[in-house]
């Protein structure tokens, strides 16, 4: 069986101890090969005292270490952990690797190495479908056991959302979500909840109209066009409840995924309920991305308290998913 690609992320972060602990708390850990730099790996490794496994392939990527500050952002950091994520592009073109699990990378830093990206989600995108004149579009949806919330805009400002929530795309996203559930997660019939733009959903029309000018005709056309099984658009405050209370019992939720209108209205809700558990995974790509819910960590780097669960749930997802 083909391998999954594990980038190392930014190498000043969080990225390389996360890694390098997960891949000792997994089984087997020949199934697979990391993508960085070897001599950080190597340091990190000794810097933590848990030595890489040694069945364990590193695809090595040259860079400056002398540039590379520990927690800190920089250019040669930035460089590394872009170029990294391209190589694993490369090798998912290629069909040489199965998934792809990314260690968290700074956007600044990338940004600063002179790579215009506002996410690896963006970068994935670019080289695993529009380089190759694929139309998907990349969709981040982020899980945890059988919660999961799909965000309909993602990097960007909060005063660009009601412009960017276009029917067409939010149509696309959905029946992207739906086919993601049924092909990778192996939800028979999925049932959908999505969130209203405003304050109690607009309140009809009293605190905004996107829910009845945009929202409502795109739930009314998913059910009759596309068949497909959604609900809303709810309050965001009073359906992450509906969402909470079974997952904090171990019950099933109601809904096989939550639709969040932007960033913070899906991830607040999901990281604060699983912060250590959640996996962002980027679907609808011809290869299955996964990534831990949190960021660099520069403040923790090189301490050796990082707390690696949510990279062995990243790891164990994709495994799951492309096996």
């Amino acid at each position: 069986m083909k391998k999954i690609a594990i980038t190392i992320g930014d190498p000043a972060g969080i990225g390389p101890e996360i890694i390098i602990k997960a891949l000792n708390s997994l089984p087997d850990s020949s199934k697979y090969l990391l993508i960085g730099n070897k001599a950080l790996f190597v340091e990190t490794s000794e810097n933590i005292n848990i030595k890489i496994p040694d069945n364990i392939e590193i695809i090595d990527i040259p860079c400056d270490i002398s540039k590379i500050n520990t927690g800190m952002v920089g250019i040669e950091s930035g460089r590394l952990s872009f170029l990294a994520l391209e190589k694993a592009c490369k090798l998912a073109n290629n069909k040489e690797i199965r998934a792809i699990v990314t260690a968290p990378l700074s956007k600044k830093a990338i940004n600063m190495a002179g790579f215009n990206f506002s996410g690896q989600t963006e970068i994935l995108q670019k080289y695993l479908a529009e380089d190759r004149g694929i139309g998907n579009k990349a969709e981040m949806l982020f899980v945890s056991k059988d919660l999961r919330v799909l965000l309909l805009t993602r990097h960007i400002k909060l005063t660009s959302v009601s412009e960017s929530l276009k029917p067409a795309s939010i149509i696309e996203s959905i029946n992207a979500l739906n086919n993601s559930l049924i092909k990778d997660f192996k939800v028979l019939k999925p049932k959908f909840a999505i969130c209203g733009l405003n304050p109690h959903a607009g309140e009809d029309g009293l605190i905004g109209n996107e829910e009845n000018e945009i929202l409502i005709p795109v739930i009314d056309t998913l059910k009759q066009k596309y068949n497909i099984d959604i609900q809303g658009p709810f309050p965001a405050d009073t359906l992450w409840v509906k969402a909470a209370k079974p997952y904090l019992n171990n019950q099933k939720q109601p809904y096989d995924a939550y639709i969040a209108c932007y960033h913070d209205q899906g991830l607040i809700p999901i990281k604060l309920l699983a912060m250590d558990s959640t996996v962002n995974t980027t679907i609808n790509l011809p290869v299955i991305r996964t990534s831990p819910s949190h960021g660099t960590a520069f403040d923790i780097a090189g301490k050796n308290i990082a707390d690696h669960s949510s990279m062995i749930h990243a790891i164990e997802l994709a495994d799951s998913i492309s096996s």
